[in-house]
This record gives C-alpha cells, sequence and structure tokens, in this order.
C-alpha cells in the first residue's frame, strides 16, 4: 500500500544556488511545498515527503532572472541577503515571497505582450527592469505575510554585514598576506568581500567565517569563495604571523585604552554596539571577560 504524506519538504544543500533550485523545481513540478529548507536544519514531520533537490545553476540562473524580472535589482539583493540568513526558516521565507512576486508579475497588463521591453508603454520602459509600481508594492508592503519575514531577514543579516565591517581585525602574515577570523551569525562574508577587496585593492587577503566554513580569498583586485567544510579540521593552512604582529596588536590595544573614558564606561551599551559574540576575533577586547 503506497504511503499518503500530508505535506511536502524541499531540502537543498544551504547554498543560494541551491535555494533557487529548489524554488525552481517547485514551480516546474506544480508543488506547494511546506518548507524549503538546508539538510543540516532539517527537522523531520509527521506525514511529511522530504526531498533532495540537486542543485543546477542552470536553474538557479532562471530563477535570478525571474526575480530580477519581478521585483528589480533591490528586491533582489533583498532576496539574496535573507537567503544567507542562518535562520531555519530563511528558505521557506525566500521561497514564499518569490512565488508571490512571480503570480504579482503574471498580473501586469503587458504580461507575455510579444513587444515587451520594445513597446513605449510605462510598463515596458526599457529602462526598468520591471514596471515600478509593482516593484515598490513587492519590496516595501511589510505588512504582507511574504514580504514580511524575507524584510526582517534581510535587515538582520544586513546588521550583521555592518558588524562585519566595523569588527574585523586584520593580521599580517609572512609573504604579505593580512588574514582575518570571523564568527557572524549568518553567511555574510560573500556580501562583504567586494568591500575588503575594493579598499585592500591588489594586497592579498583572507577572510575566514570559522562558523560557516567559508573563506573569502582576494588576491590581484579578484576574489573567490572556498569552502572548508571537507578540510582536515576545517582549517586553513597558513603561514605564520610576521615578527612585528605582535607589536602592532599591542600597540592597537594600548591606543584603544588610551581613548576610553572610565567615567562613561557603559557595558551594556559596549555589549549592544559590539556583540560579546565577536569579542574572540577582535584585538583589542580578546581576552576580556
Amino acid at each position: 500500500m503506497q504511503e499518503v504524506y500530508d505535506s511536502i519538504a524541499y531540502l537543498y544543500d544551504g547554498t543560494l544556488e541551491g535555494l533557487f533550485t529548489a524554488v525552481f523545481c517547485a514551480f516546474e513540478r506544480h508543488e506547494v511545498p511546506t518548507d524549503v529548507c538546508r539538510e543540516a536544519d532539517y527537522q523531520p514531520r509527521l506525514s511529511q515527503l522530504a526531498i533532495t533537490i540537486e542543485t543546477s545553476l542552470q536553474k538557479a540562473d532562471r530563477v535570478r532572472a525571474g526575480i530580477l524580472r519581478a521585483c528589480g535589482r533591490r528586491g533582489y539583493r533583498r532576496v539574496r541577503r535573507a537567503a544567507l540568513s542562518d535562520n531555519p526558516s530563511a528558505g521557506t521565507d525566500v521561497y514564499r515571497f518569490v512565488a508571490f512576486a512571480m503570480a504579482e508579475n503574471a498580473k501586469r497588463p503587458c504580461h507575455g505582450c510579444p513587444r515587451r521591453g520594445t513597446c513605449r508603454s510605462a510598463f515596458c520602459s526599457p529602462r526598468q527592469s520591471s514596471c515600478p509600481k509593482v516593484v515598490g508594492r513587492l519590496i516595501d508592503d511589510v505588512t504582507n505575510p511574504a514580504v514580511k519575514p524575507v524584510h526582517k531577514l534581510s535587515v538582520a543579516v544586513n546588521r550583521e554585514c555592518e558588524h562585519m565591517r566595523q569588527f574585523l581585525r586584520f593580521q599580517e602574515l609572512e609573504g604579505g598576506l593580512f588574514y582575518a577570523r570571523c564568527n557572524p551569525k549568518a553567511n555574510v562574508v560573500p556580501l562583504i568581500m567586494d568591500h575588503f577587496a575594493e579598499r585592500f585593492n591588489v594586497q592579498p587577503f583572507i577572510i575566514y567565517d570559522e562558523n560557516h566554513a567559508i573563506a573569502g580569498i582576494s588576491e590581484g583586485g579578484d576574489w573567490q569563495l572556498v569552502n572548508t567544510r571537507d578540510w582536515p579540521d576545517h582549517e586553513l593552512k597558513l603561514p605564520p604571523a610576521t615578527a612585528t604582529e605582535a607589536v602592532m596588536a599591542d600597540a592597537w590595544r594600548r591606543f584603544y585604552r588610551a581613548l576610553s573614558v572610565n567615567c562613561r564606561y557603559n557595558p551594556e551599551l559596549r555589549r549592544q554596539l559590539m556583540p560579546k559574540r565577536l569579542w574572540k576575533n577582535i584585538t583589542e577586547v580578546k581576552g576580556e571577560a
């Protein structure tokens, strides 16, 4: 006797491309999965069929293009940030938002028109990736149950990116390499690499995310991501620090203490602005209780 399932869960590999592939498969198979989540985060439910989705770059690109058409570049950036959140519901929230966006996109007056993008209609302006009115409604209507979760996840990931830009501390290694270690609560290294690559220019550097076992490696202005999860101990093999690194780190700690005003010390505010979970990788406060 064939077992009957009440719901379906799509499991993906945790990457942005894997999530977009799962979204594509839902449309392709005309299924409405109850959960779309990373394999590592999946919690089985009673009478739920779990389907593992193999990542396809071609399918992911088609979903990416569809999001750009429906929501514009600003909407795509919001979806991308939400997808990189560590929240277990991120995949499901992104899928529901994309399904809603595609349905709204299909309601346009010129949807399916062979002259779309070439005529003079306000909906088909070649300078617009999609109708401005539709884009604004999709992105900014946070009262919509399909939009609100993605908006909240995007804001949280954006805040984590800002923390990394503020609190990453690089150390100089032999050979002219600069190395920073971080422990964010979202997979933000892909989002901050452009920022640091622009500032380091041709100087080689590595940003290693120990929570997600991902390293961003930049050399000559270009950068790439490396997954270290399958490496021994999940660690990069790096050269030792330079002879002057310890001296510079001590000088930075002394400078930090010299600027502090003891009579205005507010530990609670300090923990709000500089989350304590990041302290172990921040030179000036490393080792503090």
